[in-house]
């Protein structure tokens, strides 16, 4: 998915303010979650089996919609090495 379109499907997505979302390497697609002032956050990656099975451009909306979720619920500490907790979407 190129940058635009994964910036365009973030912003629909609505995120709570105070919350930015980047595209962070890693094997296949790993969004990250982050909450203003640091700290706090969470990864998504989403393999390339997922993005195949079903289909790049819902299986992105599925990860979006987490960390939305996780978002709007506090997003976790980060860990003592300054890594985030990261949730991994793999294909069947």
């Amino acid at each position: 998915m190129d940058e635009a379109t994964l910036r365009h499907q973030v912003a629909l997505t609505g995120f709570p303010a105070g919350v930015q979302v980047d595209h962070v390497p890693g094997p296949g697609l790993v969004l990250r979650a982050t909450q203003a002032g640091g700290g706090r956050g969470l990864e998504v990656q989403l393999t390339d089996e997922a993005a195949r099975l079903y289909g790049e451009g819902p299986a992105v909306s599925v990860a979006l919609e987490r960390l939305k979720q996780a978002a709007g619920a506090g997003l976790p500490a980060a860990r003592p090495d300054g890594t985030f907790e990261r949730l991994v979407f793999v294909g069947d």
